[in-house]
């Protein structure tokens, strides 16, 4: 005798499978979440990386300027004399030291004033 086999309820496949696309759904949407968080942490990550590295190359620059600041102090005396010269006001001896304190002000052009109207005119 052949042994019948008794077919599983539809209902319940259905249920099963349903629970199963629901649980795969749960569990891409998870996935692409975290996903989206993580991206958006390395785009973060990226973006600070980029200014640390915009700051060390403005740094690096401004040693190096300074670096051949000194080096000139050290191996340029004509150089050292005319800095000494436009910073603290020194000069040798026989030389009249002219300072001009406000000089910006002095090259705006003045106000002109308006000539005066007579009394009796409007």
């Amino acid at each position: 005798m052949e042994s019948l086999e008794r077919p599983a309820n539809p209902q319940t496949e259905k249920l099963i499978l349903w629970s199963c696309f629901l649980l795969l759904c749960t569990v891409v949407g998870f996935v692409y979440s975290t996903y989206q968080e993580e991206d958006e942490r390395l785009a973060t990550m990226r973006l600070a990386e980029r200014r640390k590295e915009d700051t060390f190359n403005g740094i690096e620059r401004q040693r190096e300027q300074t670096a051949r600041y000194i080096d000139r102090f050290t191996r340029d005396p004509e150089f050292v004399r005319d800095q000494a010269r436009e910073r603290l006001g020194v000069a040798e001896a026989g030389e009249v030291v002219i300072r001009l304190d406000g000089g910006a002000a002095l090259a705006q052009p003045a106000p002109t004033a308006s000539p005066a109207k007579p009394a009796g005119q409007r």
